[in-house]
């Protein structure tokens, strides 16, 4: 498998956990007092994805810098287990 396969496979790994929790964080029937919190999470995920997976997604389509694009799509879910470990945390 070459490195431009696997980082589209992380990618495309990456939109989808994107979707799954930005559509669970925005149409998620919980207590109005903690919406906020939901939409906030949606947005930072989005974010997340927006300047990781995107930039990946990009080099590897113009066949750039197939390395950095890796550790950009990786960087994704690395990043969303540390902020969602950190919020168990905070919420403990």
């Amino acid at each position: 498998m070459t490195l431009r396969t696997t980082t589209l496979i992380i990618c495309l790994l990456d939109a989808s956990m994107w979707a799954v929790v930005f559509f669970a964080m925005f149409n998620s029937g919980v207590d109005p007092a903690t919406s906020g919190l939901d939409e906030a999470t949606g947005y930072t995920v989005t974010g997340l994805l927006l300047i990781t997976a995107v930039p990946a997604l990009a080099l590897i389509m113009f066949g750039r810098a197939q390395i950095t694009a890796l550790i950009l799509a990786v960087v994704f879910p690395v990043a969303f287990a540390a902020l969602f470990i950190a919020t168990m945390i905070a919420f403990a």
